[in-house]
């Protein structure tokens, strides 16, 4: 089945998805801005992506959450297993600048609404995206739900103490949440078979270099309303400033590297 075939098999009409609510559409928002900036900054993910991709096993009629310039999307798609890659991402304006093969399909959506029907893919993969849908219960429901009965999910999540000089080694409560809540998540209609926790760290000789850096990868979305005056920016760069090692301020990403299996 080609690509288009496969997605006009088993695309759900947008209507009958439920709303995503106001936080995916501010989610969005941030992506669309960084749509440009996006893949010339962000090389602790690409490092992390390198990884993820390695040890794939991806086959069938594979869903990518949170494609975003579709670079695994196509490594995916080269793999000889795979039939066809649906390339889903909240953000038009980052999928837009992904380069579709053959094999691979564009999906505007939000992995808390898959706008795909029940049962009708082979493997899930998610890469640095299903931290942003605060509820990991409900991703792990909504990932079990589209994928079919032995199928595989293969994810990459940030958790507590990524980003430390910004939000502590205890994550930020929302989006950056510890390996047990995560792991719990899944304990019900998946069994896990592979699960690692890597740490990918870039340093940087100044708080506003670092700052920027988190801008230009618009990981700036939050939950809870944030003040913007000076003295908040002030004490920001302060509080970064005070990380500082011997090599720099730390840009640190702990990531949890996990196989699942649909039980």
């Amino acid at each position: 089945m080609s690509g288009a075939a496969a997605l006009e098999a088993h695309v759900v009409c947008a209507t009958e998805q439920p709303a995503t609510g106001p936080w995916q559409a501010n989610v969005a928002r941030h992506f669309q801005r960084a749509a440009m900036s996006y893949a010339d900054t962000s090389a602790l993910q690409q490092a992390s992506a390198q990884d993820f991709f390695a040890c794939t096993q991806a086959r069938g009629l594979v869903l990518e959450l949170g494609a975003g310039h579709g670079a695994i999307a196509q490594l995916i798609s080269e793999c000889t297993a795979v039939s066809t890659v649906l390339a889903l991402d909240i953000s038009e304006a980052m999928l837009r600048q992904a380069p579709i093969g053959p094999k691979v399909q564009r999906v505007v959506g939000s992995a808390l609404a898959i706008p795909l029907r029940d049962q009708c893919v082979d493997t899930v993969m998610s890469h640095f995206a299903l931290h942003w849908c605060l509820s990991p219960r409900a991703v792990a429901a909504e990932l079990r739900r589209v994928v079919r009965a032995q199928g595989h999910a293969q994810l990459a999540i940030p958790l507590a103490g990524s980003l430390a000089p910004l939000h502590g080694d205890g994550g930020d409560g929302a989006l950056l949440l510890p390996l047990a809540q995560w792991q719990a998540a899944f304990a019900q209609d998946w069994q896990l078979e592979a699960s690692d926790v890597k740490t990918y760290t870039r340093h940087f000789t100044s708080a506003r270099d670092w700052l920027a850096y988190l801008r230009a990868m618009g990981v700036t979305a939050t939950p809870q309303a944030a003040p913007a005056s000076r003295r908040h920016v002030r004490e920001l760069l302060a509080g970064i400033e005070q990380a500082a090692e011997p090599a720099g301020i730390p840009f640190t990403f702990q990531v949890w590297h996990a196989r699942l299996r649909a039980v």
